[in-house]
């Protein structure tokens, strides 16, 4: 179950998702675990990121922890904003 702001939260980095590359089914966990986020794919939800919700995610927080999965993005992203 999620907190009051993390749907909507889930909601819009999906989108951000989906937008760079809607053939991924992020509905899964394992992201880059399992190859399905390359490196350029990662960077590319990183600026989404940052330029859509207006955060700078620092560069030891690129890990694949933090992208392997939408909850792993929802937790590291919700440190910054």
């Amino acid at each position: 179950m999620y907190r009051v702001g993390e749907l909507q939260m889930k909601e819009k980095i999906l989108q951000i998702c989906k937008n760079i590359d809607d053939t991924i089914d992020y509905s899964v966990d394992g992201l880059v675990d399992n190859g399905l986020l390359d490196s350029v794919t990662l960077i590319e939800i990183v600026s989404g990121l940052e330029d859509t919700l207006k955060i700078s995610i620092p560069y030891e927080e690129i890990s694949p922890e933090n992208f392997n999965s939408i909850d792993a993005m929802i937790k590291m992203v919700t440190r910054y904003v």
